[in-house]
């Protein structure tokens, strides 16, 4: 897991070191920087002696909180012959005490003094350390507006329903229908009027006949 903070550590020269070649020629130093020692991360190799000049940056996500880092650095000579032991120096800052005296985004120079494994001081180092938050940032997750509702989708029809006759509204066809059983009760009328004045004057030509016939009996 990481922490949103990192330390830019800056390793700039070193004064005073004791040579731990001396039996095969000058040292080679380089460092090894780290906050957590799973995590190790090295300089290049300096010329220089016991002098030597880096002016190298390194970047260190930190794993933990600033109070409870502590950056170490470890100087050593690089490809050291069978009886040499590579160890130079080491050093150690604690990352609290840089917080302390300048806060986050401004650079601390400090000079550290180096001992040897024997707990002996033996040489300087000087580093410019600076903390920070870190300059990625995961983007926010999306969440969608809580009051925001999305339309009901169209009606679906299986068959779109048929258009009204001759391009007339639907309710024009009630009408219409109406209008026609007013003329067909009409014509219905007229043609029971037409029986009955047929079956009046049927009757009444009966009649004459009957009267017609009774009176060539007479006769």
């Amino acid at each position: 897991m990481y922490s949103r903070h990192e330390v830019q550590v800056t390793i700039s020269s070193a004064k005073h070191l004791k040579n731990v070649n001396w039996r095969h020629g000058d040292i080679r130093p380089y460092a090894v920087v780290w906050v957590d020692p799973s995590n190790k991360f090295t300089t290049r190799v300096a010329d220089g002696d016991t002098s030597p000049f880096w002016d190298e940056r390194l970047v260190i996500q930190l794993t933990a909180p600033v109070d409870d880092s502590i950056l170490h650095i470890d100087i050593v000579h690089a490809n050291p012959e069978e009886d040499t032991k590579p160890l130079i120096g080491s050093a150690r800052l604690s990352l609290s005490e840089v917080f302390d005296d300048v806060g986050f985004n401004e650079p601390l120079e400090k000079t550290l003094r180096l001992r040897r494994p024997s707990g002996r001081p033996q040489g300087k180092l000087e580093v410019k350390v600076v903390l920070s938050e870190h300059r990625y940032h995961a983007p926010e997750p999306y969440a969608p507006d809580p009051y925001y509702v999305p339309p009901p989708p169209p009606p679906y029809y299986a068959h779109p329903p048929p258009p009204p006759p001759y391009g007339q509204p639907g309710y024009a066809t009630v009408t219409h229908t109406t209008h026609v059983h007013h003329e067909e009760h009409r014509r219905n009328n007229r043609g029971l009027g037409a029986m009955a004045v047929g079956a009046a004057a049927g009757l009444l030509g009966g009649l004459a006949i009957a009267e017609g016939v009774e009176e060539l009996l007479d006769d």
